[in-house]
Order: C-alpha cells, then sequence, then structure tokens
C-alpha cells in the first residue's frame, strides 16, 4: 500500500511540474494582426521587397593539385657502341593508366663524352613492343663531366610496358651514362 501512494506522489509532482513547465518556460505562439490600408497593394509589395535581403550561397572551387612521382634509372653506363646500346640495369616497368587519364612524362640523363670531345646520345626503349620511346632521344656534345640532358613530353604506349635506356657513342668515343629518372605529371 506504502508504493502505491509514493508512485502516487510521484505522478502527482511531476504532473504539477508539467503544468508549470508548460506555463512558464513554452513561448508563446506568435499572433499575425492585419490591418486593412489604403495603400495599393502595389506599393505594399514592393516595401516588402525592398526589406528581403538575400544572402549569395557561397561557393566552394575545388582546385586540383597536380602530383608529380619520379621513376629513377641507375647508372653509370659506359660504351664505345656507335650503335645502340642497351644499358644493362636500366629497366623498368611502366603502365601510364597508374597516373591518371592524361599524365605528363618526360625523363633527364646525365650524360658524359670521355675528354670532352664527341657525342653522346641517349633514348628510352620499349622492349615491349620492340620500338623507341617517341620523343625520347637526349643527347650532349663535348662534356668531359656529367650534364643533366632534358627531353620534352613523351607518349608511352598503354598498358604495363618494359623499358630500358639504350646509349651510343657518335665517333666512337668512351661515353657514360651517368644515371636518370623519368618525371610524371599528374
Amino acid at each position: 500500500m506504502k508504493i502505491i501512494v509514493y508512485i502516487n506522489f510521484v505522478l502527482t509532482i511531476l504532473l504539477i511540474g508539467g503544468f508549470f513547465w508548460l506555463l512558464f518556460y513554452q513561448k508563446p505562439k506568435e499572433i499575425v494582426y492585419v490591418t486593412p490600408s489604403s495603400a495599393p497593394a502595389e506599393t505594399k509589395v514592393e516595401e516588402v521587397i525592398k526589406t528581403v535581403f538575400i544572402t549569395p550561397v557561397p561557393t566552394v572551387t575545388v582546385t586540383k593539385t597536380n602530383q608529380t612521382t619520379y621513376i629513377p634509372i641507375t647508372g653509370p653506363i659506359t660504351t664505345t657502341s656507335s650503335s645502340w646500346y642497351d644499358a644493362p640495369g636500366t629497366e623498368f616497368y611502366l603502365n601510364t593508366a597508374d597516373y591518371g587519364k592524361t599524365p605528363y612524362l618526360t625523363w633527364s640523363a646525365s650524360l658524359k663524352v670521355a675528354h670532352g670531345n664527341g657525342t653522346v646520345y641517349a633514348r628510352l626503349y620499349d622492349v615491349t613492343h620492340g620500338i623507341a620511346v617517341n620523343g625520347s632521344e637526349v643527347s650532349i656534345s663535348n662534356k668531359a663531366d656529367l650534364t643533366q640532358s632534358y627531353s620534352g613530353s613523351l607518349n608511352f604506349w598503354a598498358n604495363n610496358n618494359l623499358y630500358r635506356v639504350q646509349v651510343k657513342s657518335l665517333n666512337t668515343f668512351e661515353v657514360t651514362f651517368g644515371g636518370g629518372r623519368i618525371k610524371i605529371i599528374y
């Protein structure tokens, strides 16, 4: 019996508390009164339009920043061959699809000619298709110290293909490929 009295007491307190909460803490609904006006409706509409402020929605501009990746090609490789010489240890696989839809690829080679007399040529060779990479031939003339030579934009065949560096000397003087790298911007 005591429990029932206690429960009734608690429920009564909650009911009274809820009533006072509704009475004092709830905001009353706003009432809008319309008063008749002698001004034409068009004038009132213009007044309302003048007081409405439109806040522009901020626009978000996403700018994509390019990423750059390098594929190092090790050297040094020395030869006196006047025909294209396959530089051992310079092989690498490349799949341009790994770098987005339109990657920009170039390569650079560090080259020299013994005694600074003659010309050294280097190029990338597509072993998979048996052809030189178009536009990859670079050269240095009359430089006894390793000097960087840069290609323009290169177009590689699709899919994962094997490439290597080929080197040759113009006049059978000793030439050196000191190393290089493929630069990929995507």
